[in-house]
């Protein structure tokens, strides 16, 4: 796990440029008889006796000592000397009981009135990052750490006195001491204000792919039978993972004016009329739907068939591919990773893309939901938006007259069916329209957007 493996580089690198020896039996928990008052800190005092892997106590004396020896770094110093303690554990996840662990230490920042500054979401691990602060200072940060996959699970708790309006900057700078392998710089970007979570609508956001393998777009993901037994069990899983979001409302990505003969499908579902097809819409859509009492979809997509905006654009302007293939441009065309994947073309031309392995549905809605894949995907248009030279925008006519305007109207027909502040919308819709629906919905201040990766979970998936 690299986030755990860099902050115990720190803590190994501060104790000896203190010419100190770290014993690991030595300190196994923070003293109680003049800690337990002090603002921010957050004991290891979980009442049931654990072994952890990793103890780490780092006092105001050593972190002194270690400002001291970076004294020709005015900022770094300056940044240390806000910290009166690093506290660390880490235990193995096979010799305790997590779920009770993590929760018995987020009733404490509960009851000490802790604020949630950020939950980063990666495909190997979930941090989250909770703040202890009032309008002038900031007393304590502290951090769980729960890998996806390995086996372990770390807390660390800083305490300090640190100016709110430098918190950005400390937590940013932690890799600069050897602390993190994550660049909270970006990650933390004006969230250390404290995300706004009251009187808004939310939103979840499932990036997908097509089940029914319909040969539209450039690269097509092949995806075997969703209709076997395997996969419906995995579907199961996957719906009832998802249903701890609790949504009032689903949306999905069809056309409005195709939303009554949705419903109406929907309606034979419930009467037991209907089978479901391979849709993703159908597969997770009404099977949620279902399970949570809903009567009703909705259709959000902007699909017509007059476009206003592009329709004053002649076809050549927009015809990216042509241009790039007659420009020698091919190289900002659109592209897949092959990794784990194998491309190959269909006797119609049809590109598709299979995996080389078989991947379980949550393990693939977890994959294709990581931040780090959205991003992907979205510069992938941008990529996009360059093929053109001189006065001739060919690809920046496509991605902005169509891709951007197109997305904007999703995110449009999204906030049509909001009516309460109370509303938890689900809007299950290709992976690809993922970053820009969520940057509109973030930017427009008026909704909280929660990661479906906060309630995917492989682990607890069941083998069929």
């Amino acid at each position: 796990m690299k986030l755990q493996k860099h902050f115990i580089r720190l803590f190994a690198l501060l104790f000896l440029v203190a010419s100190l020896t770290l014993m690991h039996s030595a300190v196994a928990q923070q003293k109680k008889s003049d800690k337990t008052d002090e603002k921010g800190l957050i004991l290891f005092d979980f009442p049931e006796p654990l072994a952890a892997k990793v103890e780490v106590n780092l006092t105001s004396k050593l972190i002194s000592l270690v400002t001291k020896s970076v004294s020709n770094q005015p900022e770094v110093a300056e940044l240390i000397r806000m910290l009166d303690g690093i506290y660390v554990r880490t235990y193995d996840r096979g010799t305790i009981d997590e779920k009770k662990l993590v929760n018995y230490f987020k009733e404490k920042l509960k009851k000490d009135e802790w604020e949630v500054l950020v939950k980063i979401e990666e495909r190997s691990e979930t941090v989250e990052i909770n703040l202890l602060f009032d309008e002038e200072k900031v007393y304590g940060i502290f951090a769980i750490i729960i890998p996806k996959r390995s086996g372990e699970v770390t807390f660390v708790n800083i305490v300090g006195e640190i100016a709110p309006e430098r918190i950005e900057e400390l937590l940013g700078n932690l890799s600069n001491f050897g602390a993190v392998d994550i660049d909270f710089g970006d990650k933390l970007k004006g969230q250390w204000k404290i995300e706004d979570t009251g009187d808004k609508a939310r939103v979840m956001i499932l990036g997908s792919i097509f089940f029914s393998n319909p040969r539209i777009n450039r690269f097509n993901f092949r995806m075997d039978d969703v209709l076997a037994p395997e996969r419906q069990s995995e579907m199961e899983q996957l719906v009832t993972q998802l249903k701890a979001f609790g949504p009032t409302k689903i949306a999905v990505y069809i056309d409005q004016s195709f939303d009554a003969e949705l419903n109406a499908n929907y309606q034979g579902y419930l009467d037991g009329t209907y089978e479901l097809t391979r849709s993703y819409t159908e597969q997770i859509g009404f099977r949620l739907a279902k399970q949570m009492g809903h009567s009703r979809l909705y259709s959000v997509a902007d699909w017509p068939k007059h476009r206003p905006i592009r329709d004053k654009i002649d076809d050549h302007l927009m015809d990216f591919d042509a241009f790039a293939e007659m420009h020698n441009q091919e190289h900002l065309l659109p592209t897949v990773s092959s990794e784990g994947q194998k491309i190959r073309r269909g006797a119609d031309g049809t590109l598709w893309v299979e995996h080389e392995e078989y991947e379980p549905l949550i393990d693939m809605y977890i994959r294709m939901n990581e931040p780090e894949e959205i991003i992907t995907s979205h510069r992938g248009y941008l990529r996009t938006a360059r093929i053109g030279l001189k006065d001739q925008y060919p690809g920046a006519n496509w991605v902005g007259h169509w891709w951007y305007v197109h997305n904007l109207k999703n995110f449009v027909n999204l906030t049509r069916i909001t009516e309460s502040t109370d509303d938890r919308i689900l809007l299950v819709v290709g992976t690809d329209h993922v970053y820009l629906i969520q940057q509109f919905l973030q930017d427009s201040g008026d909704y909280i957007v929660e990661s479906p990766l906060q309630y995917l979970n492989a682990n607890q998936a069941e083998t069929p």
